[in-house]
């Protein structure tokens, strides 16, 4: 089978591997599309601690979408369309093994639409918000505009919190103002912070969403952008593995922080296929580009850069594949 594989920083190449063998209570999953990450990016660029390059045949790709042809599980027969999270995060395969709790079968409705490679990063977002409990009625600021950060704000929204997003970029919150944002501040959070120190009229939020990441600073601009005795959520995967940390200020005012990463089986996929399937026309203006396999290399550079054309989530078709070396 054909592979894409990251033989160093920046620079893919395609080979051909022997096809991988599922055990016991996985699946093997012939890839149809995928779409790219900002989590996958640091992996892309070499920032990612602790990689050594050439990465494992497939590396990145986490979100995808394909059709079982090998069923080690009672969950799935062969020919199921599904959401399928690839063993290793080795996605940019023909064929790709996945364990069936990370796993599920996309509902008829959703089948043909594009919308279903949300479900999963949908996923990450509704275990993250069921750790924030009731939010109804709650005022919630999310940093960073990202497809995570939209989607948490989509979701904040439709739960009945009262959202603000907060993002340097214009269109991105433009983006947040369409899914729900009651309203948005075009600014880098630390920008906001200094310009609140002083302002007597800041309304500081009940929760405070960091899902920026991949640095230091934003996860201490949140404690001073919600209130006292409310609650930090972090959803931005981090690079570091020790942060600077403002320990005073989030203990004086008895806040408390949450860290939220991958949900731990699949019936947060069941939840947020349930929602993008009512939702599917809103949710699916996220994704924004399409490109095939044998452009791999020009798409996650559009999407590391944000230089041009607005992207948001980045499609990759898993059925055009180039020329292996």
């Amino acid at each position: 089978m054909k592979a894409l594989q990251l033989v160093r920083p920046r620079q893919f190449q395609a080979f051909e591997i022997a096809r991988p063998e599922i055990g016991d209570g996985q699946i093997l999953v012939r890839l149809e599309n995928a779409v790219l990450c900002g989590s996958d990016i640091p992996k892309f660029t070499g920032m990612w601690r602790g990689l050594r390059y050439p990465l494992p045949p497939g590396m990145p790709i986490h979100e995808c979408v394909g059709t079982v042809v090998e069923s080690q599980s009672p969950r799935f027969q062969v020919g199921d369309r599904v959401v399928a999270i690839p063993l290793g995060d080795q996605g940019l395969a023909e064929y790709y093994i996945a364990d069936d709790i990370k796993a599920i079968v996309i509902p008829e409705p959703l089948v043909h639409s594009e919308a279903s490679l949300l479900i999963q990063p949908l996923s990450t977002v509704v275990y993250a918000l069921d750790r924030l409990g009731d939010v109804a009625g709650r005022t919630a600021l999310v940093v960073g505009q990202g497809p995570i950060g939209l989607l948490t704000t989509w979701l904040l929204r439709q739960y009945g919190a009262r959202v603000v997003g907060v993002d340097p970029i214009g269109w991105r919150c433009e983006a947040a103002q369409r899914l729900g944002a009651e309203r948005t501040i075009e600014l880098h959070s630390d920008r906001l912070v200094s310009l609140i120190e002083h302002d007597d009229t800041w309304e500081a939020a009940d929760i405070c969403v960091e899902t920026v990441g991949q640095q230091t600073r934003t996860i201490n601009d949140c404690l001073y952008l919600v209130k006292r005795r409310g609650t930090v959520l972090a959803l931005g995967v981090p690079l570091e593995p020790v942060y600077p940390f403002d320990y005073t200020r989030f203990f004086r005012r008895n806040l408390q922080m949450i860290g939220s990463v991958t949900p731990p089986d699949e019936t947060y996929m069941i939840r947020a296929a349930d929602l993008v399937g009512r939702h599917e026309q809103e949710l699916a203006s996220l994704i924004t580009h399409r490109f095939g396999m044998d452009r791999l290399g020009e798409a996650f550079a559009l999407y590391e850069t944000r230089a041009r054309d607005h992207p948001l989530k980045v499609l990759i078709d898993g059925t055009s594949w180039p020329a292996t070396g």
